[in-house]
């Protein structure tokens, strides 16, 4: 049986009430409020970036027997990534514990060594960006948090924070690059979606650990796989992240069900539709979306961003996968019983609302009940999927 509601404006497009999509926006005061967050801990890195070329201490031995003179001058560079950089943030659903994020990196731009490593030792730049933070953290009333292992982390308040991971680059390559500059005509950026990034060779950006060690990770590509999936898909698939990633934390406060993960199982049931979304409306987009999710889900999805790489998205524990796909069931079942199960506009309310939230407006006078012989006669059973009991797991 076809589909006997329409509900698209509960998702976007309502003017008086807040459809589904504008209440997951971040208003622009919070934006603004990191982004003057980030210009102040990018300036105070700045201001202590001078040790590192006259410190020994963070410099591999074959640097540091060298005079200071000889050591080339380090100003860290920062480009934004994540959500926020590719235009995916969504508002938090439970405030807190979860919290919106803002990811910096920090680029120091440094020779490498015949072993393939930077010369910079990478527990010294993590305790440099500390030093620099802790007198701005206590004027502020923020805290500076030590504990992640790929990043140093501010937190502003109880509901946002500022994740600062450092990355090292070739000095050859990045000399002239400026990450916040428009320097096209250089042929060193590219531009894809409104936006400029580095043409740095992935293999060669290295992100450092608080351990000491190096590991070989280029954020640009996923920030290029995004613009990509844009280019392909059109704008439906950002709001479709959007929509999922809100169900996601409607859903669960922790989950191991990263932003990622979300993307590139939203990018692979959009593929399956085979360009057939560009016809539907957003409720028909998350429909079909839903549905697909659960076999997805079960399967092994791999990381889109590194297709020469085998980096597994939801390699989950037994238990998680079984919660993940549970969820995801139960998120089928209920759209299928909004928009197939029922001609009744409250009931396609409720069921929205169970799937993603109260962030669904209530607004049943905005659901258009389809007139179809079928619609007249009875509305077609909804597949019977059980409410998973769903614990917290660790977040992805």
């Amino acid at each position: 049986m076809g589909f006997l509601a329409k509900a698209s404006a509960l998702f976007v497009g309502l003017r008086v009430t807040a459809s589904y999509h504008q209440a997951l926006q971040v208003s622009n005061s919070r934006k603004s409020s990191l982004l003057d967050a980030r210009r102040d801990i990018r300036n105070a890195i700045r201001a202590s970036a001078a040790r590192i070329q006259i410190e020994d201490g963070f410099w591999e031995p074959a640097y540091a027997a060298r005079s200071a003179r000889s050591r080339p001058s380090i100003m860290p560079k920062f480009f934004t990534q994540g959500s926020f950089a590719y235009d995916l943030l969504v508002d938090p659903c439970h405030k807190p514990p979860q919290q919106l994020d803002l990811d910096d990196g920090m680029y120091v731009r440094v020779d490498y060594l015949e072993n393939g490593q930077p010369a910079l030792v990478a527990k010294t730049l993590f305790a440099l960006v500390e030093d620099a933070l802790r007198p701005l953290c206590r004027e502020r009333g923020w805290i500076l948090d030590t504990s992640k292992l790929t990043c140093v982390r501010v937190q502003l308040n109880r509901e946002s924070h500022v994740d600062i991971p450092i990355y090292s680059a070739p000095r050859e390559l990045a000399e002239s690059i400026s990450f916040g500059d428009a320097q096209i005509r250089s042929g060193q950026f590219a531009k894809r979606a409104g936006r400029l990034y580095a043409k740095l060779p992935s293999d060669q950006i290295m992100l450092a650990h608080r351990d000491g060690t190096w590991q070989q990770s280029d954020p640009l590509e996923l920030q290029k796989w995004v613009e990509a999936c844009v280019a392909r898909y059109g704008e439906d698939f950002r709001r479709a992240c959007r929509y999922f990633k809100g169900w996601r934390d409607h859903r669960w406060e922790h989950c191991c069900l990263s932003s990622i993960t979300i993307m590139a199982a939203v990018a692979e049931a959009l593929e399956q539709l085979n360009g057939t979304h560009r016809n539907l409306d957003d409720d028909r987009i998350a429909y079909e979306i839903a549905q697909r999710l659960p076999g997805i889900f079960r399967g092994e999805l791999l990381n889109p961003a590194f297709p020469g790489q085998r980096i597994v998205l939801n390699d989950w524990t037994d238990d998680d996968r079984t919660t993940v796909v549970k969820a995801s069931e139960a998120l089928a079942a209920d759209m299928h019983s909004a928009l197939k199960g029922t001609a009744n506009a409250d009931l396609v309310v409720q069921a929205l609302r169970r799937a993603f939230g109260e962030r669904i407006p209530y607004r049943p006078d905005m659901v258009e009940i389809l007139p179809t012989v079928a619609a007249a006669v009875a509305a077609e059973a909804p597949a019977l999927v059980p409410a998973p009991k769903v614990t917290n797991s660790t977040s992805g």
